[in-house]
C-alpha cells in the first residue's frame, strides 16, 4: 500500500507497507490492517476493485473477509461432507435471432 492508500504489487514485498495485520473483529469476520498505516484495511468492492486504505474503517463491508466460526466452536465431519447430483449433459440451444439458415441440399 503506498502512502495514498492504493494497493500497488511489489516484486520485494518485505517493506512495512507490504505487511497486513489480520484482526478477528466482533462478528467473527477477518480484517487486513496495513503494519504501516494504522487504521487503513485492504478492502474490496462488489465489483472487485480495490479501495483506498485512506477511505476505508473496521466496520465497512467491504473490509471484512471470511467469516470464522466462534471460539470453540467446531465443525463435524457430516457438515464437510459433499453431496453430489447428477444432472443430464449440457446442450445449447440458440435463440430466433441467432439461427442460421440455409435451403436444404436438392
Amino acid at each position: 500500500m503506498n502512502k495514498k492508500g492504493k494497493l500497488i504489487a511489489k516484486s520485494n514485498g518485505k517493506g512495512k507497507d507490504c505487511v497486513f495485520t489480520e484482526i478477528v473483529l466482533e462478528n467473527n469476520y477477518t480484517a487486513l490492517q496495513n503494519a504501516k498505516y494504522e487504521g487503513w484495511y485492504m478492502a474490496f468492492t462488489r465489483k472487485g476493485r480495490p479501495r483506498k486504505g485512506s477511505k476505508t474503517r473496521q466496520h465497512q463491508r467491504e473490509v471484512h473477509f471470511m467469516k470464522r466460526l466462534p471460539r470453540g466452536h467446531h465443525t463435524t465431519e457430516q457438515s464437510l461432507r459433499f453431496e453430489f447430483l447428477n444432472y443430464p449433459p449440457f446442450t445449447r440451444s440458440l435463440r430466433g435471432s441467432q439461427r442460421t439458415w440455409a435451403p436444404e441440399p436438392r
